[in-house]
């Protein structure tokens, strides 16, 4: 995927796309598909904050069944089944315990069930999803749970690299036309009359500025969302005064503790224990912040924090400390609402705020919304677009049509070349379609078939991931493209070495070098503050 460069010049699009997350990346496929000139910028790097600090399911939201929001988990188990169908090598099926089940959370999963009744409507019987089912003490302790008197077995789905698919989406716009670019700001949003027309940006590393002009403008920024509008004088009476609250969520990274997944409810909140490369990650958090969005970072504290309830309420029979945990991640969810400090009840749902009823026609608000729901939200955000801005759009393919750079289900790589059948196989996942230049890479040079990750990552994906993923820092890399920082810090050699790499393919220098490796250090791993 080219990254476009907008320094210097004025472009002109029916779309703006403010946002390179999951929200901004599905809309920008969404539009570009449909026959529509879109551009996106995304300050940071695609992929990375909030649509990041996710539990890396894909599902339909059990939990949501107590709040009588039928809807949105009706339409969260069918997109469940999409993303399954359009990404098959990034979303599959993943069964769950739910300990001690009563008779409402046995009434739920019936629901969960009826709900999903054509969840098997999808031609790979490996992502197949049976009816939920009570498992005696025997079952339990074949899994790993000889401690839980009884429990109930259902199956939603996972991605394992959830910055995979957000970067899947925006490849896909990207060969429908679209115009996208990471480490790029809005400086100010533009117009007059009433109306937007669209922002002036500014590249951060290099300092160019340029101007986007577009008939709408989508700010799909997450938490960002009222900042961005109140960074503007144009825009900023519409951003309102800030939340009181907000909602933080963490995850963890640990040893494997069990092979299936389990779910805790305690209290006012909810947490899982879920097998992952190999690992187990568990969360979230539900904690409320009241800083600024800039502010927010993942602190040891919060960890610790969170240690403690695990180790109170867990229903895996372990005790985990500091030193158990090889990684930490987090951030702030995108609510569309603010229900005070109770923020565990707020709706997921995804709002679509158009500004034309604050008296500024041509840009819309984005919010809010769960991970499993952006295609959907998509299409139905540019339907509601092209009717109310007088655009041309084609019917919507989204839900049929394979992702780009996704292997379709039944096709395997072809290299292999004496690769470890771990490397092989991790390579697919991540890479899909594009795992055979990858794998090619490693085998062509044997220095880059080194893995540097427990479950086989080679050194060749981050040459690959630097030459066609349009990463800017090393970051960028380890993070939001190959997986290898995901897991933990790599060593200090290790590090060294893929900077190198990175640097020989985008042109850095010592000095440059140096400084990636520092940041990537202080980046990578658990805080230590």
């Amino acid at each position: 995927m080219r990254r476009n460069d907008f320094g210097g010049r004025t472009t002109t699009v029916d779309v703006l796309v403010i946002g390179g997350g999951i929200t901004g990346a599905a809309i920008a496929y969404e539009a570009a598909s449909r026959g529509l000139d879109v551009a996106l910028v995304e300050r940071s790097d695609f992929g990375g904050a909030t649509s990041a600090a996710t539990g890396k399911l894909i599902h339909g939201g059990l939990r949501y069944l107590k709040q009588f929001d039928i809807r949105l988990v009706r339409e969260s188990l069918a997109e469940r089944r999409t993303l399954m169908s359009i990404a098959p090598n990034l979303v599959s099926p993943i069964p769950m315990v739910l300990p001690d089940p009563g008779i409402v959370e046995r009434l739920g999963l019936t629901t969960y069930d009826l709900l999903s009744a054509d969840r098997n409507r999808i031609g790979d019987p490996t992502k197949h999803i049976p009816r939920h089912r009570i498992l005696d003490h025997d079952e339990l302790a074949a899994r790993g749970l000889a401690d839980l008197h009884s429990g109930a077995l259902f199956h939603d789905a996972m991605m394992a690299f959830p910055e995979r698919l957000t970067l899947a989406f925006l490849r896909s716009a990207a060969e429908h036309g679209a115009l996208v670019a990471n480490g790029v700001a809005v400086q100010t949003i533009i117009g007059g009359g009433g109306r937007v027309v669209g922002a002036h940006i500014c590249d951060r590393l290099t300092g160019e500025v340029g101007e986007v002009r577009a008939r709408v403008t989508v700010n799909a920024t997450g938490p960002w969302a009222r900042d961005v509008l109140a960074g503007s004088p144009l825009t900023e009476t519409l951003a309102g005064p800030p939340p009181t609250v907000r909602s933080e969520g963490i995850y963890l990274v640990t040893r494997e503790l069990s092979t299936t997944m389990v779910l805790t409810v305690s209290g006012h909140g909810h947490f899982s224990f879920a097998p992952w490369r190999g690992l187990s990650l568990i969360g979230p958090t539900e904690t409320p912040y009241r800083g600024a969005v800039e502010d927010w970072r993942l602190t040891r504290a919060s960890i610790e924090t969170f240690l403690d309830a695990i180790n109170s309420a867990s229903m895996v029979p372990v005790r985990l400390d500091l030193d158990d945990v090889v990684a930490a991640y987090g951030g702030l969810r995108p609510l569309t609402e603010q229900n005070g400090e109770d923020t565990y009840n707020a709706s997921r749902a995804s709002e679509l705020v158009d500004h034309r009823r604050d008296g500024l026609a041509g840009i819309v608000t984005a919010t809010g919304g769960k991970y499993t729901n952006s295609r959907a939200f998509a299409q139905k955000a540019v339907t509601t677009l092209s009717e109310r801005e007088g655009l041309s759009v084609r019917r919507s393919s989204s839900a049929s049509t394979l992702l780009a750079g996704c292997l379709p289900t039944g096709e395997h790589v072809r290299q292999a070349g004496g690769l470890d059948a771990r490397t092989v196989a991790i390579v697919e996942q991540i890479f899909g379609s594009d795992a055979d230049d990858v794998l090619a890479t490693a085998i062509e040079r044997p220095d880059l078939a080194r893995t540097v990750t427990h479950d086989g990552i080679p050194l060749a994906a981050v040459a690959h991931s630097a030459r066609h993923e349009s990463p800017r820092t090393l970051l960028d890399l380890l993070l939001r493209r190959t997986g290898i920082g995901t897991v933990g810090r790599p060593a200090d050699d290790d590090l060294t070495e893929m900077a190198q790499i990175a640097g020989a393919e985008l042109g850095w220098d010592a000095a440059r070098i140096t400084r990636e490796i520092a940041d990537a250090r202080a980046g990578l791993g658990v805080p230590v503050d």
